[in-house]
């Protein structure tokens, strides 16, 4: 349209402001735009990362206090230590501990977790480090510390939660195993309360039906549902051969754990007799698996003692028996203390390796 020479131009006016379509899409995008360098947003995640490590060691530090003040050192005044018993009870201690890791990987393995060649060293420190969670009090510290921090170098969450319950049961099961075998062909036993070897069987019967592989993941899928929480994946469901395999391997822990507690008592008492052995492993043994399921207490401190002075007061002096209590509680916190260092040392030289990195194992097998 032409307009006449001389006559009035209209002015036309453009709204140039966004419209409501226009701002989101802005505002989307303002938000999408990653941070400037060195200012990174806060999140949870990030806080809970930093918080939960520095919460454990903190809990480690009061709840390890708290144990060795509550030993009685009076009664290892002047006790004549036999050395080289010591020695070799803890060796086969700190072996036993080395062969719970291998049972850790045998059953991630079992369960189809990957990341773990080549991450030995690693997850052995982790190990060591949870390890030391069973003073911290409720049984699942130690469970929650593996997921958390193996979680860190690329092992799949769903893997380490149901090994570390399948650990539980499965060395509780085992342990009770062996204690009631080793106990009860021995007359002496005869002379406790029947209605504690019942309980005794029972929490054994207890700890298998629980092992039993439906009923183990039926009771996992309770759990998860409280939690709201997805339900397992068919691939992370332990089979008959994972569960058999594993108490196999527990039953021969138990023996060799068991072995350590003679020699330890050997040490303070040398006059125990070798036809005594048998017993003394599964009376280290029945305060172990009861300690265990005692998920109030840090270490199963008090009932593990209490086990055991009760048990060992058959085959010597009572209060020779209180003596090897109080000096089994300080050498398995020392033990436990050498375990973990032994396996943080072996990590001192390999810093920067591809297996510290949790990117270099996310995705499947790290470089060995």
């Amino acid at each position: 349209m032409t307009v006449p020479q001389g006559a009035a131009r209209t002015t036309v006016y453009h709204d140039l402001s966004p419209s409501p379509e226009q701002e989101s899409r802005l505002s989307d995008s303002a938000t999408d735009r990653p941070a400037a360098e060195g200012k990174r947003p806060f999140t949870w995640r990030r806080f809970l990362g930093k918080a939960i490590p520095i919460v454990f060691y903190v809990l480690l530090a009061v709840f390890l206090v708290l144990y060795v003040r509550s030993v009685d050192w009076g009664q290892l005044a002047g006790l004549d230590w036999q050395w080289s018993w010591v020695v070799v009870a803890t060796l086969i201690s700190l072996g036993f501990r080395y062969w719970g890791v291998g049972i850790w990987f045998y059953l991630l393995r079992r369960l189809g977790a990957t990341g773990l060649k080549g991450s030995g060293v690693t997850l052995t420190y982790v190990y060591a480090k949870s390890w030391m969670g069973r003073y911290i009090p409720g049984a699942a510290t130690w469970i929650i510390g593996k997921v958390y921090f193996a979680s860190k170098h690329g092992v799949s969450k769903a893997r380490l939660g149901v090994s570390g319950l399948l650990e539980g049961a499965l060395q509780i099961a085992a342990t009770l195993a062996l204690a009631l075998v080793l106990l009860l062909i021995d007359p002496r036993t005869h002379e406790l309360d029947p209605w504690l070897i019942v309980l005794m069987i029972a929490a054994f019967v207890g700890c298998v039906v629980c092992l039993i592989p439906r009923v183990f993941v039926f009771l996992i899928g309770i759990a998860l549902k409280i939690l709201r929480r997805k339900p397992l994946e068919a691939d992370v469901r332990p089979n008959l051969g994972t569960v058999l395999g594993g108490a196999g391997l527990y039953v021969a822990g138990a023996v060799l754990s068991g072995t350590a507690y003679y020699f330890i008592t050997l040490a303070v008492y040398p006059s125990l007799e070798i036809t005594d052995a048998a017993f003394v492993i599964g009376a280290a043994s029945m305060a172990s698996a009861i300690s265990m399921l005692a998920v109030f207490a840090p270490g199963g401190l008090g009932v593990r003692e209490g086990v055991q002075a009760l048990l060992l007061a058959i085959v010597m002096p009572a209060p020779i028996a209180l003596v090897v209590v109080v000096v089994t509680r300080v050498w398995s916190l020392a033990v436990d203390g050498l375990f973990l260092l032994c396996a943080a040392v072996p990590t001192w030289f390999r810093r920067n390796r591809p297996t510290d990195d949790p990117a270099a194992v996310e995705g499947g097998v790290p470089a060995a």
